[in-house]
């Protein structure tokens, strides 16, 4: 089954060539104040998608997590990477050094060199910084060893995080874990639990195997890494059990924890953030997304995108738009809708809402890990089976509305999923990444990208990047507005040429973008502005 993370064809042609340009393209002059020694420090960095060993005929699924060390001047000084194929866990990896570039507007390549039994082979990524703080990445490695790709992020790490990453865990945690369990079905995994010295509290999660929905109490451990102690080199790596599966897990600070399932051949990875300033009843727009498959389907990629209002128990002004394998659906409007937050679990709510013109109510449950964040999971059901596998986040809308007068300045972009180029259709589609920056102005976008579709064979590095923003109404959808806003996006290469976007905005910083099901492609991801 084909899982969405927020990510099959013949591999040859991955061997026979390394990164490339795709051809000549005249970008725009970059913008913005970014230099390499904007990425200083330690850094947590995690990836999800998939990867072709040597050899091999078919992608398999494939997490990186880890930490490493940018000296300010372009040069990686060490770190240390775990990684998860399809459920064979490997590592940690000594990342024995390495280099990077960072550009004025954001943009650069990030080389990982990761030593292993005496052989060192090197990573390479696309990033777009969105502070000094960190940033959004792809893997677009191109070697005659492996082909891999994958999107994620990289968040410095505090420098105390190092040497005490259990006792900097402490307190409520809101989580979302995804991938595929032991039979390579695709689950999902959110809730809540609390750390104290290493102990997990009893807590509360949401389940979603392969299907089958269950929630319950759920406990755990944290513990120091007893091979590799913490230190410079694998800043705030410890190990992990929770709800009887094992992880390792990296310190951010102590308002995020990065995991990666360690053993049964099991892949699921994912973020715990600190819980704060939870709300006594939900009140507001928010807008949602959540990616990952149709289980009714079995194969089918996933997304779902939108936005509702909350007051107390009720919920009006009811968006979603849906893209079930290149099958575009619209929700205009909800009956039977209700809103509950639990109170025998902090920040669990569930909200549910029909579509008039389909036969299953739409439910979601969701932990708020502050008023206006949290995660969120789809439990839509039909005779007691999920009919999607899929999770994300979910946010309250502010700082609307939302015009040219406020979506405006340099933005990094983010997508990722699935993408057929060479026929087939979506059983043999492998995965799709981009990540970039685009300066926007009066709604128009101009900047440039890489994109690393496998289909296609080798990373495709600087794209021109153009394309416009509609925005229905006062950008929020809560105005009554049934038009979406919207957004086109043109590359100058390869087969990814005018790629349309229904797109929620979260605030003037941050929007939620999916693609409309044209273009043979399910990909989800963000617009994050840069400062």
């Amino acid at each position: 089954m084909k899982r969405l993370l927020f990510g099959f064809a013949l591999a040859a042609a991955l061997w026979s060539a390394a990164c490339s340009s795709g051809g000549s393209t005249v970008l725009p002059p970059p913008v913005g104040g970014f230099s390499n020694a904007d990425l200083k420090g330690t850094y947590s960095f995690v990836t999800n998608g998939e990867v072709f060993a040597n050899g091999a005929i078919i992608a398999t699924p494939l997490a990186r997590t880890g930490s490493f060390v940018a000296d300010g001047n372009g040069g990686i000084t060490g770190g240390v990477e775990d990684v998860n194929s399809a459920g064979a866990f490997n590592g940690p990896f000594t990342i024995s050094g390495g280099s990077y570039s960072v550009g004025k507007d954001g943009r650069g390549a990030l080389t990982l060199t990761v030593t292993s039994n005496g052989t060192s082979n090197n990573l390479e990524f696309g990033i777009t910084l969105t502070s000094s703080g960190g940033g959004l990445m792809i893997d677009e490695t191109s070697s005659s060893t492996q082909a891999s790709t994958g999107s994620g992020n990289f968040v410095i790490q505090s420098a105390g995080m190092c040497s005490t990453p259990v006792s900097a865990a402490a307190g409520s945690y809101v989580f979302d874990f995804a991938g595929l369990d032991g039979n390579g079905l695709a689950t999902s995994l959110v809730g809540e639990i609390t750390a104290n010295g290493g102990v997990l509290n009893p807590g509360f999660a949401d389940l979603n195997d392969g299907g089958t929905l269950t929630n319950g109490a759920i406990t755990g451990t944290l513990a120091a890494d007893p091979i590799n102690p913490a230190g410079p080199t694998t800043c705030g790596r410890g190990i992990a059990s929770i709800a009887g599966q094992n992880y390792i897990f990296y310190v951010v600070d102590a308002t995020r924890i990065r995991f990666l399932s360690s053993a049964g051949n099991v892949m699921i990875s994912g973020d715990a953030v600190l819980q704060n300033n939870l709300p006594a009843t939900l009140n507001g727009g928010f807008a949602f997304i959540v990616a990952g498959s149709d289980n009714a389907t079995k194969f089918g990629p996933l997304t779902r995108l939108g936005r509702f209002t909350a007051s107390g128990a009720n919920v009006t002004d009811i968006l979603v738009d849906t893209n079930d394998a290149g099958a575009f659906t619209a929700t205009n409007s909800g009956v039977n809708t209700n809103v509950t937050l639990d109170a025998a679990n902090p920040g669990r709510g569930t909200v549910t809402f029909k579509d008039p013109n389909l036969s299953t109510p739409f439910t979601f449950v969701f932990y708020l890990s502050s008023a206006t964040r949290g995660v969120i999971q789809e439990t839509t059901a039909k005779a007691g089976v999920a009919l999607a596998i899929a999770d994300g986040t979910i946010a309250g809308q502010t700082g609307g509305p939302f015009s040219s007068t406020n979506i405006t300045g340099d933005y990094a972009i983010n997508w990722s999923g699935l993408s057929v180029q060479n026929g087939g259709g979506f059983a043999v589609a492998d995965e799709e990444d981009l990540v970039g920056q685009a300066t926007i102005t009066s709604l128009g976008l101009k900047g440039a990208a890489d994109i690393f579709q496998f289909q296609n064979g080798a990373p495709q590095i600087d794209n021109s990047v153009s394309g416009t923003i509609t925005i229905s109404g006062d950008g929020t959808g809560g105005d009554g507005k049934t038009a979406r806003n919207k957004m086109t996006v043109t590359l100058t290469k390869g087969s990814s040429a005018n790629i349309d976007f229904v797109v929620y905005f979260v605030s003037p910083q941050l929007a939620f973008i999916a693609n409309n099901g044209q273009n043979n492609r399910v990909v989800a991801g963000i617009l994050q502005a840069q400062p």
